[in-house]
């Protein structure tokens, strides 16, 4: 996802691109809570040309991948996640945050002007590959195609950096071993020491791994910018790990399903379709519908990544360093 934040400016204005839904009344992205620590209104949908997007716009399309859509068709993964066969690519949101820039947020502005502006933003860039894991995970090919193409096509995201960027998160992806979706699809025996499947974290720590590798380079080539590493994986293995601590009593069962039993998860019946059905309390659990986590799951994550050392560096240093450009 991605942000544009002018922290010392009053009139703050955030701009968002993500790989997941935004769903207005329910607060189901860090970036949600962010915008209500910095006291500003949640992102509106950039497709919404009836708003006024002084103070923000949602580039986001909901179940968005890295992969070409081409690819999943030409190689019929099947349908784990049943509402989208042939989902979006993120070009198709990169190109829309291009669209704003040269149509609002520079209009009349010369190269120089406009690459100062971006300088007064925060880009965040969110977890660039997450939904092609889980579609390929549940899929018969498996992730081994995808590792390195996910990882150097969000280094080439992070190149936003030419466009005048100065400030910028990048998140690390969560264990998705971990979620309903995959726990219910891969075999019983495929668990590590926190119930989660082994074999899927196993891939998705190798690419947090080669995505830190890359940063670390980024971070090299471009001393005057700010490179934030928020550790999703970590954070929520960490909650996971105590989460009767933090009062959630169903770790892995989905709050939204069907089918009962430990996960609450059939992927030919997403929570909305005819026969299922919602928990009474889904603070109560970490998984809202087998892919999403809850409410409540998001702002303890949001409480680790701004305020537990869950992100690298602070947000606190980012901040100062802004103030004293």
């Amino acid at each position: 996802m991605l942000i544009t934040w002018v922290i010392s400016n009053p009139s703050l204005a955030i701009y968002s691109l993500a790989l997941g839904p935004h769903i207005a009344h329910q607060r189901i992205q860090i970036i949600d809570f962010l915008c209500e620590a910095l006291n500003i209104p949640h992102l509106t949908a950039y497709k919404d040309s009836s708003i006024n997007f002084s103070r923000g716009a949602n580039f986001a399309i909901a179940g968005s991948m890295s992969l070409s859509s081409y690819l999943f068709s030409h190689f019929n993964f099947g349908n784990p996640l049943m509402w989208k066969p042939n989902p979006k690519n993120i070009l198709t949101q990169i190109g829309w945050f291009h669209n704003f820039v040269g149509e609002r947020e520079c209009q009349g502005k010369d190269e120089a002007a406009c690459k100062l502006e971006l300088g007064n933003a925060l880009f965040w860039i969110g977890e660039i590959g997450g939904n092609d894991y889980a579609r390929l995970l549940a899929s018969s090919i498996g992730p081994a195609i995808a590792n390195k193409e996910f990882i150097e096509q969000a280094v080439d995201h992070i190149y936003t950096l030419a466009l005048g960027a100065k400030f910028l998160v990048i998140q690390r992806l969560p264990p998705i071993g971990c979620l309903p979706l995959q726990l219910a699809t891969c075999p019983s025996n495929d668990r590590d020491q926190n119930g989660c499947s082994a074999s899927a974290n196993l891939v998705i720590k190798g690419h947090n791994n080669l995505l830190q590798k890359r940063l670390d380079e980024i971070r090299m080539q471009h001393k005057d910018s700010m490179i934030l590493y928020i550790d999703y994986y970590n954070a929520l293995t960490t909650i996971l790990e105590k989460h009767t601590q933090y009062q959630f009593e169903e770790p892995f069962k989905a709050c939204c399903g069907a089918g009962g039993g430990p996960f609450n998860y059939q992927p030919n019946l997403l929570c909305g379709a005819f026969g299922t059905s919602t928990c009474k309390d889904s603070s109560t659990h970490i998984n809202f519908d087998g892919v999403h986590l809850t409410e409540n799951m998001h702002l303890h994550l949001s409480d680790l990544f701004f305020n537990q050392g869950f992100c690298t560096p602070s947000f606190a240093d980012l901040i100062k360093k802004k103030k004293g450009q």
